[in-house]
């Protein structure tokens, strides 16, 4: 025989035994013509020179410890809740993408570190826009300085501390409340729960306030003036908001007010008397305030004393008015006093000229006297009296004398 076929008839002998021992299996294992074909189980994974998956086959990993498959699970779990601050997102997210080991570390150690961070910031921010019940019981929280102390105060502290908080909040509400929300209020503080009174304090009061808004809006425009009657008209006409409400009600209303109360003012000081001019100017020049007091009560108090002023003006002239007539009338008798006098003198003289001896009664009468002349004075004309007398009938006696002679 030849080489090459001996070596052939050699090798067929030598695998011989390994076909013949695998063919029963084979044959066991073959899907028949009539059952379907089932997937062969996967191959291993190919693997690279540093004992690894090869390259190219990410998905084809080892099976996680069951250790780990729990702390990841609990590492997701914290990722979904809500309470989960900022920092402990950061740091799971982070252990998520290490090893087994970053994981155990995570949940072991670095997660009530990183917690206690982000409560004790949630706490601060809390007490930065809390009422006055929940600042003080979170400064209690923060000044004990322990985790537990923190969680407590987030778990329950804060909801007890708001719910007191509300009620002082409730009975501010009172103070200038319109009908509706002083029903509603007083409904809360007898029966309402801590969440009823947070939710009427949040969304609540909003609808009811500009119930009562409405109301107000109509008692404010009986009174006002014209720009702010026509700003009114024009706001409900307009499907205001329930804000919009509040804030003309709470602000807008008292500009309108002032500008109408202004115009008034103005309008006073046409012909004013001293007193309101002084006052309307004041006010003008004062606050809105100013000049809501000045109509309300100082234009009045101003009016009653240019009033007052004017009526005893006018009785200064009256009382002038009356003493000057008296004064009239006194100047005019002491001058018929004066003529009396003068007259009585004359009727001496003419007595005396006539020859009447009857001087002493003429010339020591009354009315000379009244004249306020001294004794001296009424000696003196009683002897010119006498003189003239004798004069004449020295006078008398030489005509006599002359008619005889003659005869």
């Amino acid at each position: 025989m030849k080489l090459p076929r001996i070596a052939s008839v050699v090798a067929a002998a030598a695998i011989a035994p390994a076909v013949l021992l695998a063919s029963p299996a084979f044959a066991a294992d073959a899907p028949s013509a009539s059952t379907p074909s089932t997937p062969t189980a996967p191959t291993a994974p190919d693997r690279s020179p540093e004992g690894g998956p090869a390259a190219g086959n990410p998905a084809d990993k080892p099976a996680e410890d069951p250790q780990a498959t729990k702390d990841r699970a609990a590492i997701q779990a914290i990722l979904a809740d809500p309470a989960s601050g900022p920092g402990v997102r950061e740091a799971a997210e982070k252990a998520l993408k290490g090893t087994a080991a970053d994981m155990r570390h995570f949940l072991e150690v670095v997660w009530q570190q990183v917690q206690y961070t982000d409560d004790r910031v949630r706490v601060t921010q809390i007490h930065s826009t809390g009422g006055t019940a929940v600042k003080r019981e979170a400064e209690k929280a923060l000044r004990a300085g322990t985790h537990a102390a923190l969680k407590e105060f987030l778990a329950t502290g804060q909801h007890k501390a708001r719910y007191e908080d509300d009620q002082v909040e409730l009975f501010r509400m009172l103070n200038g409340a319109g009908s509706g929300i002083r029903a509603a209020v007083e409904k809360l503080l007898g029966s309402g729960t801590p969440e009823q009174v947070r939710e009427f304090i949040e969304t609540g009061q909003h609808n009811v306030r500009a119930s009562d808004d409405r109301v107000e809006l109509s008692r404010i425009y009986e009174g006002a003036g014209p720009g702010l009657k026509a700003a009114i008209d024009a706001l409900l006409n307009g499907h205001p908001s329930n804000a919009e409400l509040r804030e003309f009600v709470k602000t807008g209303q008292h500009k309108l007010r002032d500008e109408d109360n202004t115009v008034l003012i103005w309008s006073m000081l046409n012909n004013p008397g001293p007193e309101l001019k002084k006052a309307a100017i004041a006010a003008l020049k004062g606050t809105p305030e100013d000049r809501a007091a000045f109509l309300k009560t100082g234009q009045h108090e101003a009016r009653a004393k240019d009033k007052a002023a004017e009526e005893a003006a006018a009785k200064e002239e009256q009382a002038k008015k009356d003493k000057d007539k008296d004064k009239d009338k006194n100047g005019s008798t002491g001058t018929g006093t004066t003529g009396t006098g003068t007259g009585t003198t004359t009727q001496v003289a003419a007595q005396g000229t006539g020859g009447n001896g009857n001087v002493t009664a003429a010339g020591g009468s009354a009315p000379l006297a009244n004249t306020g002349a001294g004794s001296e004075n009424a000696w003196f004309a009683a002897g010119s009296a006498a003189a003239l007398a004798a004069g004449a009938g020295l006078v008398l006696t030489n005509r006599r004398r002359r008619t005889s002679a003659e005869g």
